[in-house]
């Protein structure tokens, strides 16, 4: 005979459901109950739905809104977190629900139900029925951990080499179980014995089904509600709406954030919030697109950056900003004029139209470079120098001239150059943003670019240098400068000349060393003094043509 069952309590005759519920509740029949009171299990699951229903708040409420950090519906992974979400809520509630209606159905607690004569499982609609007559042996084990005890597992072996598992969690209530279970099976033989039905009905509250209608309750189906049965048994009617749900949530959530966003975005009116919103919005992109470049303009205004102005024409360059963007930029270059002028040697009106003309060539050609190129003697121009420098010699009374062209070549010269550039890039800095006018090195610079050309000539003076220490002599210099602002496609041209006489005598100044057996002033120090006189005085005179000596960028220069 078989030792397993599976009935359906819907069934059941009537008269059996009220005797099941009888035996249930009677102690003088049930041996031990396993269940969990309505009222933990409506906790248990409440708990549940509202841990889901927080983490589900949470990640909606994360950047909601935010034109900037809401990812919305780029993040279609977050359907699946959804989904985990509302599964456990649909579960929670399904089990409530289930639960209400099978306390209602039974009128006793769902539950494992152990008869002398049979273990009921009764938690569902299907009753699962071990008859305990077919037992072939019990075996109760008390399991321990570390000295200390854990549970105790009831082993029920049938006969027909199955076993069923009922576990208890408490000692003494096992060993009383136990005790209990083996009084109740002799009584429950007792009534067999006796034809006591009434007993026997309470010790096994299913007989009547098993003695008359045994097959009218079997839990049958065919294969399509066996699948069902079996999908149901899985959570995947569940699963599937859980799935649903989360679609609908994040699509509807999405499309509240949408609104928000855009709402953001256009109170704070600033590009981080328009891009954010074209990156991670929907449904008013195109509105955005058309508004972000003046938002960007707006934004770029308020910095008085030419640069980023300039930027904007290449990033827009359809947009209707760019008369704004080219008047925005001419204001820029105005004030930077006004606030040369003021600062400009007065007099000099050759000086304000020449920076007019490079001002307006920059703003026109979006290009605020202004190179600086020096042109310096050849060194053909340096070997006749030394040739003419030789023939004063035959003039001295046994004194050699020492020669200059190699203290006046390109090594020695490109250090002086660089003192000059650096005070005019610093003077004109402190009027001139960078991105407005820019004076940088570039000997090389082509014909139509602005630059300031400084061109400079060396010739003997006439004047002759001897030291009190050494017989040989120098030749003084006499270095011609010829500066000139040149603009590009314009006449005028601002110009100044500068000729830097030798003084009439000076001192070098000089190191010796106990191991030095001369001692007097290197060679290319004297001459080399010469050249930093003479162009020192050039930067005090650019400074000056420049600049009035009251004014910031004058007092700069000269490190006032």
């Amino acid at each position: 005979m078989r030792a397993f069952y599976q009935l359906d309590y819907d069934a059941l005759p009537r008269d059996v459901k009220k005797q099941l519920a009888r035996s249930v509740r009677s102690p003088d029949y049930l041996v031990h109950a396993d269940t969990t009171s309505n009222r933990s299990w409506y906790l248990r699951h409440a708990a549940l739905m509202a841990v889901c229903f927080f983490f589900i708040y949470v990640a909606a409420a994360s950047s909601f809104g935010d034109p900037i950090n809401d990812q919305a519906w780029d993040n279609t992974g977050l359907i699946v977190w959804y989904a985990i979400l509302f599964f456990g809520v649909v579960y929670a509630g399904n089990e409530i629900w289930q639960r209400m209606q099978l306390s209602a159905k039974f009128r006793f607690v769902p539950g494992c139900y152990l008869f002398p004569l049979a273990l009921l499982d009764i938690r569902s609609n299907k009753i699962a029925v071990h008859d305990l007559a077919q037992l072939r042996k019990l075996d109760a084990t008390h399991f321990e951990s570390n000295g200390r005890y854990q549970k105790t597992v009831f082993s029920f072996n049938f006969n027909d080499g199955t076993r069923k598992d009922l576990i208890i969690n408490n000692q003494n209530l096992a060993e009383a179980t136990l005790g209990k279970f083996n009084i109740y099976k002799t009584k429950a033989k007792d009534a067999f014995h006796n034809r006591d039905l009434a007993s026997l009905y309470g010790f096994d509250p299913l007989l009547d089904v098993r003695r008359h209608k045994w097959r009218e309750a079997l839990a049958t189906a065919g294969l399509g509600k066996r699948l069902l049965n079996l999908l149901s048994q899985f959570k995947v009617p569940l699963m599937v709406l859980a799935i649903f749900i989360a679609a609908l949530f994040w699509y509807g959530r999405n499309t509240a954030a949408d609104k928000k966003m855009y709402l953001n975005a256009k109170h704070m009116q600033t590009e981080a919030a328009y891009l954010g919103y074209l990156a991670h919005g929907k449904f008013k992109i195109t509105e955005m697109q058309a508004e972000l470049p003046r938002v960007v303009f707006n934004e770029v205004q308020k910095k008085n950056s030419v640069t980023m102005l300039r930027q904007l024409k290449l990033r827009f360059p359809q947009s209707d900003i760019l008369p704004d963007v080219a008047e925005e930029i001419h204001v820029l270059y105005e004030n930077s004029m006004q606030k040369f002028r003021q600062q400009a040697v007065n007099s000099d009106a050759a000086l304000i139209r020449s920076m007019e003309n490079l001002l307006k060539f920059a703003e026109e050609h979006d290009n605020p470079n202004v190179a600086i190129s020096f042109t310096r003697p050849t060194e053909s121009e340096l070997g006749q120098l030394d040739a003419i420098l030789k023939l004063k010699e035959n003039k001295l009374r046994g004194m050699r001239i020492i020669p200059a062209a190699k203290y006046f070549a390109d090594n020695s010269a490109a250090v002086r150059e660089t003192r000059i550039i650096v005070g005019i890039r610093s003077a004109f800095s402190s009027i001139f943003p960078n991105d407005v006018l820019s004076f940088n090195a570039n000997p090389a610079a082509p014909d139509n670019a602005p630059r300031l050309q400084i061109t400079y000539q060396i010739e003997p003076s006439g004047k002759v240098f001897v030291s009190d220490k050494q017989d040989d002599a120098f030749v003084g210099m006499v270095m011609r400068f010829k500066s000139a602002l040149i603009v590009p496609d314009t006449r005028d041209r601002w110009k100044f000349d500068l000729e830097v006489e030798p003084p009439d005598s000076f001192n070098v100044e000089y190191q010796t060393s106990s191991r030095t057996p001369v001692q007097h002033a290197p060679e290319g120090q004297v001459y080399a003094v010469m050249a930093e006189r003479a162009f020192d005085k050039l930067a005090n005179k650019i400074n000056a043509a420049f600049f009035r000596p009251d004014s910031t960028a004058y007092m700069k220069q000269n490190g006032r």
